[in-house]
């Protein structure tokens, strides 16, 4: 049997969706009251279970004959008021999940982030072996995903058979929380771009990747960024506008335009006049500009990603 967290989610959905596709039996973890994805109700071969990851007792009959394991559950926020919640889900959760797997001798597959790699200067790559350093400006979400991410290798040092991937910002025509947030500004007519760069991959290709990556026994005690490509903010909004023949963003927002418009928009959150997520950490993040390998991934699967183009084709229609 294999285990999916986070199956509601925009990943996890889609991983459901393929290991049916190849004959699979899927027992999929839901919170309470998150909705489970139309597509994914009434599926043969297709188990689903209220429990909380960061609730270990609710775990425990769940990994009942698992033997595979795709930890794909997680908070992202760049607000730092949500610290703790990022700890209790990310860091806890984590923990919770590593620790059965230790004990029910399942094999893991761990969905972590490049934000918990290490960063570089401008136009340096950014590897797996970057080194990861605390600073004052490292968001709360970084933190909580390189925290969680030394239990599963705390987890390996003690024999667990995992992987870890370090996906960059996920694209896909059915997400409508994180990243579809940025093509829905488009569609509104968004006139500033941010002047940072930072790396991109397809959920499609992330999804056959972890499925691979899961499969080869062979894979164990490493991990993988999963990058497809990197580009500056301004080109990707120029693409998206090409093919949706809208106006691009022509004005770039400089430091002291990001700064007012978090701080304001800080203000109205507190006000209860707006749920806009811009916050200081996101402002920050979006001025970096951040380049990564995929060097190991292509070299280890002879892997070969789709063109950045057709995943904005995919989102436009």
């Amino acid at each position: 049997m294999i285990l999916v967290t986070g199956g509601t989610g925009f990943i996890g959905s889609l991983l459901i969706e393929k290991l049916l596709l190849k004959g699979s039996s899927v027992l999929a973890i839901k919170r309470k009251h998150s909705t489970i994805p139309e597509r994914l109700l009434y599926k043969k071969n297709l188990f689903w279970f209220d429990a909380d990851i960061t609730d270990y007792f609710s775990l425990e009959d769940v990994f009942n004959n698992v033997s595979q394991v795709y930890h794909c559950a997680g908070l992202v926020s760049f607000d730092s008021k949500d610290k703790a919640a990022l700890e209790k889900v990310n860091v806890e959760g984590t923990t919770h999940i590593v620790n059965l797997c230790l004990h029910r001798k399942a094999r893991l597959l761990h969905v972590s982030s490049v934000a918990a790699l290490g960063e570089e200067r401008d136009d340096v790559l950014i590897t797996e072996s970057s080194k990861w350093e605390w600073n004052k400006n490292k968001s709360a979400y970084s933190i909580s995903k390189f925290e969680s991410e030394r239990e599963v290798w705390r987890g390996m040092a003690e024999g667990l058979n995992a992987v870890i991937i370090n996906p960059s910002i996920v694209l896909g025509a059915d997400d409508r929380e994180n990243s579809g947030q940025i093509f829905s500004q488009l569609e509104k007519g968004l006139k500033f771009y941010p002047t940072g760069s930072t790396g991109f991959v397809d959920v499609h290709d992330l999804v056959d990747i972890m499925i691979r990556l899961m499969n080869d026994d062979q894979i164990n005690g490493t991990n993988f960024l999963i990058n497809s490509v990197n580009i500056s903010y301004q080109e990707l909004f120029e693409q998206y506008a090409e093919i949706r023949k809208i106006t691009p963003p022509e004005t770039p927002a400089n430091r002291l335009m990001l700064g007012i418009a978090w701080r304001t928009q800080s203000i109205l959150r507190l006000l209860k006049l707006s749920k806009s997520k811009l916050t200081k950490e996101l402002v920050r993040s979006a001025r970096k500009k951040n380049k990564y390998s995929n060097d190991k991934i292509v070299k280890t699967l002879q892997y070969t990603f789709k063109p950045l183009k057709e995943t904005l084709r995919d989102i436009a229609e």
